[in-house]
């Protein structure tokens, strides 16, 4: 019976039926090519937001000795450091700058704004992050 069988392989095989399991390609993969482009992602935002007041954060993504234009996805990410709120939205991203309003920030103290440049599916850009922070005063 197992002659059988590795012969029924052996004939599938030799016909180029046999099924190959491959990796399917993603952006994630994009760094062990060789053509890939890094980018660099930077956040920013403004120094101090009073209390009650919203924040505009904004992020921007360059490809690193390319001028070609990085397209996907930024998902901005605002928490405040000491707890209580996290505040995140994911944007379209087609080069420039691209910013999003926070909801009224009600407590004092420090946030962070994270920015992280997801690429499109098959992208020949690898994705990166940036972080920056702001104060929220009286």
């Amino acid at each position: 019976m197992k002659t059988l069988i590795g012969l029924f392989t052996a004939l599938l095989m030799s016909a180029g039926l046999g099924a190959v399991a491959a990796p399917t390609a993603n952006a994630a993969a994009c760094s062990s090519y060789s053509g890939c482009v890094d980018t660099t992602t930077k956040a920013s935002a403004p120094k101090v937001v009073g209390k009650k007041r919203r924040a505009s954060v904004c992020g921007t993504v360059s490809a690193v000795a390319s001028n070609a234009t990085p397209r996907g996805q930024l998902r901005i990410v605002v928490t405040r450091n000491r707890g209580k709120f996290r505040f995140a939205k994911t944007v379209p991203y087609n080069g420039g700058k691209v910013c999003a309003v926070t909801p009224k920030l009600k407590k004092t103290g420090g946030y962070t704004v994270d920015v992280a440049y997801v690429p499109t599916q098959g992208s020949i850009f690898n994705p990166s992050s940036g972080s920056t922070g702001f104060d929220v005063g009286r």
